[in-house]
């Protein structure tokens, strides 16, 4: 593991703590100068825009890539070991990039899981009638979730692959045809919907993936072994989505709001097999369906907000030796809380210059 992984949970935490805390006070102070700058222009009566403040949210989910794959005949649920994500997102005008913190695991359930290195770099592009979503997910280290199957009497230990290793490439674009609907309020908290509304959505998504690194097992209470037949995984899918998006605003600030999005697309592999010093490479492609849903809760205020939401995921794509499924039935859930402050300089300087490069890009309500 790297140098990372092995600092400790006090020092950890106290970095981004301090850093958070530091620029924080820096930043209010600020903005008690000038707090004329920070009262809030009105798009309408359904509508209020924060975006020319930085807001700033702590969040917390369980949002962690599961795989299921078939491999040697053998059906196989992998995980790495980490149970909750933790992160800071920055949001400011159109831009909300997502910086994410890794966990460290007890010795225990390193021992029992192995351990994992993961990272996540989330972006999102969020306009007037467009949200943009790309997102960049790396894991190595992977325990078999279903060991209990092929091993009785061993649990908690699990079998491990320490080098399998994932690359997901994942994004999405969606249009809203409501202009008194706002995505920001939900997704960046950049705005406040301040009256109910829905919106009709359509979109498309994409997932480009591989997962290697199946070529080494430990089994429980054994050394690291060299598999003589194991798979090599890369694909790309593609999916056309539309659905319903709907807040319901309860006394201006409190609000619930849900979705549901049905959408159809291709999944485009390749597989590549090793048994022995022979290797063999097929190519194929599958149509699917799938639905997610999602509902939630929160309070968006002038400067303080908090919340919680849960998502599915249901599809019908099923899984053989060529293919592999991330998440085909996803449960997740997420809670965060966060700040708005008068953005400094630091934030606000490069995102305005990327707005007078790209005029497109800029908001013409401000």
């Amino acid at each position: 593991m790297g140098a990372f992984a092995r600092i400790s949970n006090h020092r950890k935490w106290l970095i981004p703590i301090c850093i958070l805390m530091s620029s924080s006070g820096w930043v209010y102070s600020q903005e008690k100068a000038k707090e004329s700058d920070t009262i809030p222009s009105a798009y309408n009566e359904f509508i209020d825009d924060h975006k020319k403040q930085l807001n700033v949210k702590f969040e917390v989910s369980n949002d962690i890539n599961a795989f299921s794959l078939e491999d040697d005949g053998t059906a196989l649920s992998l995980k790495p070991n980490l149970n909750l994500r933790y992160a800071f997102v920055f949001s400011y005008k159109f831009l909300s990039v997502r910086l994410g913190l890794r966990p460290n695991t007890s010795k225990e359930d390193q021992e029992n899981k192995g351990e994992s290195d993961t990272y996540r770099l989330r972006i999102q592009l969020l306009f007037d009638n467009w949200s943009h979503l790309l997102q960049y997910d790396y894991d190595r280290g992977f325990y078999l979730d279903n060991t209990s199957a092929l091993l009785t009497g061993t649990e908690p230990v699990r079998i491990q692959f320490p080098y399998m290793t994932t690359n997901l490439f994942f994004g999405n674009s969606v249009y809203k045809f409501n202009p008194n609907y706002s995505i920001r309020a939900i997704e960046s908290q950049t705005e406040i919907q301040t009256k109910s509304a829905g919106t009709f959505v359509l979109g498309a998504s994409y997932n480009i993936y591989k997962l290697v690194g199946l070529d080494r097992i430990l089994l429980p209470g054994e050394d690291i072994q060299q598999r003589d037949f194991y798979n090599e995984f890369y694909g790309v899918s593609l999916a056309a989505t539309g659905g319903y998006y709907y807040t319901y605003v309860l006394k201006k600030n409190w609000f619930l709001n849900g979705f549901a999005l049905p959408s159809a697309g291709i999944d485009i592999h390749q597989t590549k097999t090793t048994a022995g010093e022979q290797q063999k490479t097929r190519h194929g492609q599958d149509f699917f369906s799938a639905l997610d849903y999602g509902l939630g809760i929160g309070y968006n205020g002038k400067k303080f907000f908090f919340g919680g939401e849960i998502k599915n995921r249901w599809t019908n794509e099923k899984f053989n030796e060529d293919q592999i499924n991330i998440q085909p039935q996803k449960n997740t859930f997420s809670v965060y809380a966060g700040y708005r402050f008068r953005a400094p300089k630091p934030v606000s300087a490069p995102v305005d210059m990327i707005e007078e490069k790209v005029p497109i890009l800029k908001d013409d309500k401000n």
